[in-house]
């Protein structure tokens, strides 16, 4: 199942090949020209030959200087919408093959969760390696370890919801040629609205306490805690029927009539 998921993952890529490398390049140009000149103005004297800086200079910059949690916070912001656009190309999706084959129901809502939670693990690592490597030297807004766990969950749950997006078939045409026979996808429209909307608002706040540097109580903790919760439940309650939906062929591909001249 991994490899088969894997090949139409590349499959996307390859598909959308040059728009995605656009979006990546604009990407690292626009925030890398940004970090270039903020970190030029604050650890102008620390600049290697190379145009490096000391790991130990950025660290302490990231974790003692507000300006630099509103830099990671404006990188993280723009990655954000980078993989919302980019996700976008390679929605999960069902292989023609398993439609008519003899696997059931279970097997095959196991080959979506399966794909949801690799897109979701290479989403995740795409993002560290973007901000630590590419962009910014930094992914983390402080070695606390409750930040730390609650950063982790914040990106985690984002990107499950940016990545539960099916194939949307021919939804669009059927739309306009017989717009009765096409259902709604609630689930997913809370899930891409609704919970969306909720997840942004939540790394607004974390990253903005982040940047006021408040210190962390357990009260805070907790706080974040009941909101996991609430992000738990709404995933609990849109995976599944997100997921459900692709199990069938003719809520995907509609049978449109073709049209007699």
């Amino acid at each position: 199942m991994i490899r088969i998921i894997l090949n139409d993952l590349w499959l996307d890529i390859k598909k959308n090949f040059l728009s995605i490398l656009i979006y990546f390049i604009i990407y690292c140009i626009g925030m890398s020209m940004i970090v270039h000149i903020t970190l030029l103005q604050y650890l102008g004297d620390m600049v290697r030959p190379d145009g490096t800086y000391p790991q130990a200079a950025l660290d302490h910059f990231f974790s003692s200087d507000s300006s630099g949690i509103i830099l990671l916070s404006a990188a993280s912001a723009a990655a954000i919408i980078l993989l919302w656009v980019l996700l976008e190309k390679m929605p999960i999706r069902l292989s023609r093959p398993l439609y008519v084959c003899a696997a059931g129901e279970k097997e095959k809502m196991k080959y979506l969760r399966l794909h949801l939670m690799i897109k979701v693990i290479l989403s995740i690592v795409f993002t560290y390696i973007l901000l630590r490597y590419v962009v910014i030297g930094q992914f983390f807004v402080s070695q606390n370890w409750t930040e730390i766990l609650v950063q982790l969950s914040l990106w985690f749950f984002l990107l499950i919801d940016l990545n539960l997006r099916t194939d949307p078939g021919n939804r669009k045409e059927a739309l306009i040629a017989e717009p009765d026979i096409v259902s709604e996808k609630s689930s997913e429209v809370i899930a891409g609205v609704y919970w969306f909307a909720l997840l942004l608002l939540e790394i607004i706040i974390f990253y903005s306490l982040a940047a006021a540097r408040i210190t962390w109580t357990w009260w805070i903790f907790l706080i974040w805690c009941i909101a996991f919760a609430v992000n738990i439940l709404l995933a609990k309650y849109c995976i599944t029927p997100v997921l459900s939906y692709m199990l069938s062929y003719e809520k995907i591909y509609y049978p449109i009539p073709d049209k007699k001249e």
